[in-house]
């Protein structure tokens, strides 16, 4: 009896710190990419003011986890600069989109338990001058 009840302490003990440990980066997956994708943000023209998405790279991210997370994203163009976006609070199974116009088919991501106040999510200035040309 004694024996089982250490058994199912150390369970329920390690299971807690599984869940303390848990990086919720890995709750974000990348669900879907596509090139030249039409994007109404992206003004990109051809002769005869026809618009070309041919350069244009879109991601699709997913929450796989339980809890809500904040999420930054970031994506790169050709020219070197990253494309940022907003903060996004995604919910469980919630997905977000994120695009270049004239990608290179990188991008960047960070991610934090909603309200998590103690790990800080780069700014938008930050993101573009630490990661020029990289």
């Amino acid at each position: 009896m004694n024996r089982t009840l250490t058994l199912i302490g150390s369970l329920i003990l390690t299971a807690t710190t599984f869940a303390q440990d848990q990086t919720f980066s890995d709750c974000l997956l990348k669900t879907s990419s596509r090139w030249g994708a039409p994007c109404e943000k992206c003004e990109s023209y051809i002769e005869g003011f026809i618009r070309d998405y041919s350069g244009t790279y879109q991601i699709d991210l997913k929450n796989s986890c339980r809890e809500v997370i904040e999420v930054k994203v970031a994506v790169q163009e050709k020219n070197g600069t990253w494309r940022t976006f907003p903060v996004r609070a995604l919910g469980p199974d919630e997905s977000m989109s994120a695009f270049a116009c004239e990608g290179t088919g990188k991008y960047l991501y960070w991610v934090r338990r909603a309200n998590d106040t103690e790990i800080i999510l780069p700014s938008d200035r930050e993101i573009i001058t630490e990661y020029r040309g990289r």
